[in-house]
């Protein structure tokens, strides 16, 4: 019974993972960068950009299908 169980909850906790998209590190990331800038004063010149123009970017340099 207590192996079932912790099967169980391993298991709920692994799909979990799944939920953390390519859009979210990005933007974690990205907001990251941006609270270092702003103790530097350099916000507005080294900024990220936001993550639908870095798909932009990326498609037009590897053109591959997804």
């Amino acid at each position: 019974m207590n192996k079932a169980l912790v099967a169980l909850i391993l298991s709920g906790c692994l799909s979990g993972c799944g939920l953390i998209s390519t859009q979210a590190v990005y933007e974690e990331i990205r907001a990251q960068e941006k609270a270092k800038a702003v103790g530097n004063g350099a916000a507005s010149r080294t900024q990220l950009p936001s993550y639908d123009h870095y798909q932009k970017e990326r498609s037009v340099l590897s053109p591959e299908p997804r």
